[in-house]
């Protein structure tokens, strides 16, 4: 993977007034941290850092303030509503030590087993591997043209590129072709009238049913 120069400046606006100004002027907050060091803040171009994301960059020769630093950018806060980026975390390398990554399965052809009724299934795309920084695949690509139904790619069948080791489980399941059933829904049967239900307003009494004779005046009965 190749090394990415980017410039920051060391940043003491920590307040988040102080931080949207900052914004406002294209600049993101992001954090260097690791090594046994202690964690430094810093700003670096928004634009730029979005360069490198869409490169695939990820291994960098940090400039802050004029002293070089190897860092790997770890991870990226972003904004929901507008995908812009909130903040950045580096961590501090040694480019000649390796390191721990993670690195996402490309999977290459179209199955067998999808013509013949299966669906493929992605289970893990993404897996961990250990290398120098400097060797980190951008991605690692798998032939997935010859898989039947019920078959599965597990992380150890990957190939790796020279100086590369797998960290993931090799008994992972990164895909596999599922066969595709299909359930009928029965339709829903018509519900019963509930059981006494009473009788429909303005129904005909059965014969020989007595109809109920009106209650008769409180009054008249207490003046009899």
């Amino acid at each position: 993977m190749q090394v990415a120069r980017m410039k920051a400046e060391r940043r003491t606006a920590l307040g988040r007034n102080r931080i949207a100004a900052l914004r406002a002027q294209g600049w993101l907050p992001a954090v260097v941290y690791g090594e046994g060091q202690e964690a430094l803040s810093i700003s670096i171009s928004e634009w730029e850092l979005e360069q490198h994301v869409k490169a695939h960059h990820r291994v960098f020769q940090l400039d802050i303030g004029g002293q070089a630093q190897a860092a790997f950018l770890q991870e990226i806060a972003w904004q929901a509503t507008t995908d812009r980026p909130l903040h950045a975390d580096f961590k501090r390398i040694d480019l000649n030590k390796p390191i721990d990554a993670e690195v996402e399965v490309s999977l290459k052809g179209h199955p067998v087993g999808v013509g013949k009724g299966g669906v493929l299934m992605k289970d893990h795309m993404v897996v961990t591997v250990r290398c120098l920084p400097t060797v980190i695949p951008d991605s690692i690509e798998h032939d997935v043209s010859k898989l039947e139904i019920d078959d599965y790619v597990t992380a150890g069948q990957l190939v790796l590129p020279a100086g590369v080791v797998l960290v993931t489980p090799a008994t992972t399941s990164v895909c596999h072709v599922a066969k595709l059933v299909v359930q009928e829904v029965a339709a829903p049967a018509a519900a019963a009238p509930a059981e006494g239900a009473a009788a429909a307003e303005g129904a005909k009494p059965a014969e020989g049913a007595k109809a109920a004779e009106p209650a008769k005046d409180a009054k008249k009965d207490a003046k009899k």
